[in-house]
């Protein structure tokens, strides 16, 4: 045995005698000699990906096991990098079984990096009851106890609806936004939180340029490189290569579809009329098909829409409403194809907040009627933006010490019938040492109805 895998063995075997599982090793209970972080992400009822920052020069390959001691593991080998991509590897795992907690570790010979152990749980195969954590926002490199807090809850995985760091980086430098990653994902609690849960994520504007960026940011072409390189990511529906990255997935019966607003998006200060955009044409007739393929599959859909949705129209805001005619647009494809099982999460505003519906529909008549819910901030200070909620709004609070965290659960609740009914609780740690607070909490139950072929949409506004 090698003193590498000795001394995992010796640190399991006392974790063991404390009651603590081995996969919560504090993060100084051995030197990382392979491994500088890893995180893990699109996954599925059969599989996932990993990604990893190795050691320079080092050939790696990945195990993954049901059991925590690795026994038995399927071995995956990294795919062939792009040019120029660095130090960070990708492992695309398949041929798992639904609904499974995996362990995996990143191994050289026969050297394994039991200090950065991660574990992931695939999704379900059918219709079934989860929860899943979602939040936006947090100081670059935050190691707030925000992080443990939601990894304690356990969900099926993270949502991240951007802001991941705050760096408003304004050149095309892949080396930047690489660094900027970098320093979320080698912060002990933030990468205590990833290696435990996989994450879904999508940027806004700090994190792909700087605030309120649009398409014309200067990083545009580094940061969309970059992402595909670190981030553990779902199939992007552009494609590769200097894209936007919207995607979508499904978990039972929901369908999570996750655009990006900061690619293709019109400067924010342009006139309101047809063409000013901030999804672009092509992103927005896939979000259209999205939305009428899960219909007429009777599935619910979340939209992650990283802006408030809710406000009136102001060129000055950075939310929908300086886009006006687009989302009149948007309200009234969904009137005309009947398209209600639908709520849609948020982030950006540092608050959590969320309408029932009474104030988000846009379409003329005032409908349809849908959900939204925000959550934010994670690790800044509060904001408030769109409005009016109908459940109130809660922005984050500072202090002497630092800023509160905040965040929120979205409980599903699916027995396979017709219905399928959504919770959602806004939570706040605050930053003094107190106790988690409730401070938001509602629900709907969505009725699911898979659209015959013979009926027709409705006719569209003049």
């Amino acid at each position: 045995m090698t003193r590498a895998l000795l001394a995992a063995a010796l640190v399991a075997a006392a974790l063991a005698r404390c009651g603590l599982p081995a996969w919560l090793a504090p993060e100084r209970a051995e030197p990382a000699s392979l491994v500088d972080w890893v995180w893990s992400g699109a996954v599925t009822p059969d599989g996932a990906v990993v990604k990893a920052k190795v050691a320079a020069g080092r050939s790696v390959r990945l195990l993954v096991s049901p059991r925590e001691d690795l026994a038995a593991p399927i071995a995956s080998p990294p795919e062939r990098p792009d040019p120029g991509q660095g130090d960070v590897v990708t492992f695309r795992v398949t041929g798992l079984r639904p609904a499974t907690l995996y362990h995996y570790a990143v191994a050289a010979g026969d050297e394994i990096d039991f200090a950065r152990r991660g574990r992931f749980r695939t999704f379900p195969a059918g219709p079934a009851s989860f929860t899943v954590a979602f939040a936006s926002c947090a100081r670059t490199g935050s190691d707030s106890r925000v992080w443990d807090e939601i990894r304690e809850l356990d969900p099926l995985f993270v949502l991240h609806l951007g802001d991941f760091h705050y760096e408003d980086l304004a050149a095309n430098d892949p080396l930047a936004y690489r660094l900027a990653y970098a320093q979320g994902l080698t912060a002990p609690r933030q990468a205590r939180l990833y290696r435990s849960l996989p994450i879904a994520y999508v940027w806004d504007d700090h994190d792909f340029g700087g605030n309120n960026s649009d398409r014309t940011s200067p990083g545009r072409r580094a940061v969309r490189r970059v992402y595909q390189e670190v981030v553990p990511h779902y199939p992007l529906a552009a494609g590769r290569g200097d894209v936007p990255i919207y995607q979508s997935f499904r978990v039972g019966r929901l369908r999570f579809v996750v655009t990006d607003l900061r690619s293709e998006r019109s400067p924010r200060g342009a006139a309101d009329v047809a063409g000013k955009t901030a999804t672009g044409a092509a992103q927005k007739a896939w979000w259209k098909r999205e939305l009428v393929a899960a219909r007429d599959a009777g599935e619910l859909v979340a939209w992650v829409s990283t802006n408030a949705w809710i406000g009136g129209a102001d060129r000055r805001n950075d939310g929908w409403g300086a886009y006006a005619t687009e989302r009149r647009e948007l309200a009234e494809f969904l009137a005309a194809e009947r398209i209600d099982d639908l709520f849609v999460l948020s982030g950006d505003a540092h608050m959590l907040a969320i309408d029932d519906g009474s104030h988000s529909g846009y379409a003329p008549g005032g409908g349809p009627a849908f959900p939204v819910v925000h959550a934010a901030a994670l690790d800044r200070r509060g904001s408030v933006k769109g409005g009016p909620y109908s459940e109130g709004v809660h922005p984050n609070r500072t202090g002497r010490r630092g800023y509160d965290g905040q965040f929120m659960l979205m409980t599903v609740r699916d027995a396979g019938g017709r219905e399928v009914c959504v919770d959602w609780s806004g939570r706040r740690l605050p930053h003094d040492g107190g106790r988690l607070q409730e401070l938001v909490r509602w629900g709907k139950c969505f009725e699911l109805t898979p659209r015959p072929l013979s009926l027709p949409p409705r006719p569209r506004a003049p």
